[in-house]
């Protein structure tokens, strides 16, 4: 798996003709944004922060797609619940 991984930091290296330094730290950049918003969204659903601050911290279309996929989670217990 390790070596898969360098050989894609160095395909991807090559096809941007950056470093792989370089490639490497994007990749951290997008895996910490990435868990930053999913932390976020967590505690606004979790009833930990209200709406707005989670909008100021990942923007309005994030939190909308979150209560989306939430009311399609809880349409589907209550769905199975009357079944």
């Amino acid at each position: 798996m390790a070596t898969d991984l360098t050989e894609r930091v160095q395909e991807i290296a090559e096809a941007r003709d950056v470093a792989e330094s370089e490639i490497l730290e994007q990749a951290l950049e997008r895996g910490v944004e990435d868990l930053w918003i999913d932390l976020v969204l967590s505690r606004y659903v979790n009833d930990e922060i209200d709406r707005e601050t989670a909008i100021d911290l990942v923007g309005r279309d994030r939190v909308k797609r979150a209560e989306r996929e939430l009311q399609v989670v809880e349409d589907d217990i209550q769905w199975g619940l009357s079944a």
